[in-house]
């Protein structure tokens, strides 16, 4: 792996931060979400963290991009400028690539935080291969080139990935699985397109499945813990928790899914609505059904709270910080929306 400086310099300086004053770290990661309770006296204390923390995170845009480029010009092509090629998530990731960094330290794996660049860099290939496949298999019209190009991204960031954390038999069924939960639910979506939702009401879980990819850098540090008995459990963790997160985004991509034919777990029991032509009625319809809406975060809320009693568990007390964010975003957005 070539050197790339942000990525290099992202663990140290996120853990510098951390180690300084840890309370004003976490504080300063949940300000977004408590922004109306965050009084003029505390701005100050978060600006001290907030500052370094968006500095740690400058260039890591370069390097995702550079990355790219370095990958896709032996094929003849420069990838970062495909429409498919969605760079908002990789940065929807910072804050967990940044958790993850402080978790593994934490934890003790100070191996593994050396080699973070190399961690960021598989997670460059494995947002752009399953983004760029997202994107095609939703398009009407789909390009080979792009679903070829992203067969070889994900390859890219599998043999990466496995290169740090190291090829056991554990870890090749950890990718498997992560891959597999992805493909799983991209396909029964896919399938069911413009027919009805590929969720059920009782389990509500089933959304976290599209985001197993972002999670198995911590899957995979499992086996180094000497955890690998507890791995199907800290998977429901973040199944759980990501389902939560993705609930939230079916709400706030509604329209976008209904025009694309995608039902999705919030337009589940409304099947008669659906036959109808106006995506933008229909939706609006939805959302101003305020008791379905407050249906959907309280079984948010009850999967945030077997996440929690899991962790109590595993007596796990870094990753209750992660499901803490996780909750203060749902608090903010459905305090919004439920007005």
């Amino acid at each position: 792996m070539k050197s790339k400086g942000a990525f290099d310099q992202f663990a140290p300086a996120i853990l510098k931060i951390y180690h300084r004053d840890k309370e004003a770290f976490w504080a300063a990661v949940m300000a977004p979400f408590l922004a109306n309770q965050v009084s003029i006296f505390q701005w100050w204390d978060h600006l001290k963290v907030d500052l370094p923390l968006l500095n740690a995170f400058k260039g890591l845009d370069k390097d995702a991009q550079q990355t790219l480029k370095e990958f896709s010009a032996p094929l003849g092509f420069d990838l970062t400028t495909w429409k498919s090629n969605r760079m908002q998530y990789f940065k929807d990731a910072y804050p967990v690539f940044a958790f993850l960094a402080v978790w593994m330290d934490e934890e003790g794996l100070h191996e593994l935080v050396d080699q973070f660049g190399a961690i960021l860099q598989a997670g460059v290939y494995a947002v752009a291969g399953y983004g760029i496949l997202d994107e095609n298999v939703d398009s009407n019209h789909p390009s080979p080139v792009e679903i070829l190009t992203a067969q070889a991204l994900l390859a890219e960031y599998e043999t990466l990935a496995l290169t740090v954390f190291g090829v056991t038999p554990v870890n090749l069924q950890i990718m498997h699985k992560m891959r597999t939960l992805f493909l799983r639910a991209e396909i029964t979506e896919k399938f069911k397109r413009g027919k009805a939702s590929p969720y059920v009401l009782d389990r509500p879980e089933d959304l976290g499945g599209k985001g197993a990819n972002s999670v198995a850098p911590f899957m995979l540090s499992l086996e180094r813990l000497g955890k690998a008995d507890q791995i199907d459990d800290y998977w429901q963790v973040f199944l759980l928790f990501g389902a939560a997160i993705q609930m939230i985004d079916d709400w706030q991509d509604l329209e976008k899914d209904l025009v694309d034919g995608h039902y999705s777990y919030v337009t589940l029991g409304h099947e008669d609505l659906l036959k109808g032509k106006d995506t933008r009625k229909i939706a609006r319809v939805l959302k101003a059904d305020k008791a379905h809406m407050r249906e959907t975060y309280q079984r948010s809320k009850e999967m945030i709270a077997k996440a929690r009693a899991i962790l109590t568990r595993l007596d796990d007390h870094y990753l209750f910080r992660l499901v803490d964010v996780t909750e203060l975003r749902l608090e903010n957005y459905f305090d919004k929306e439920l007005k």
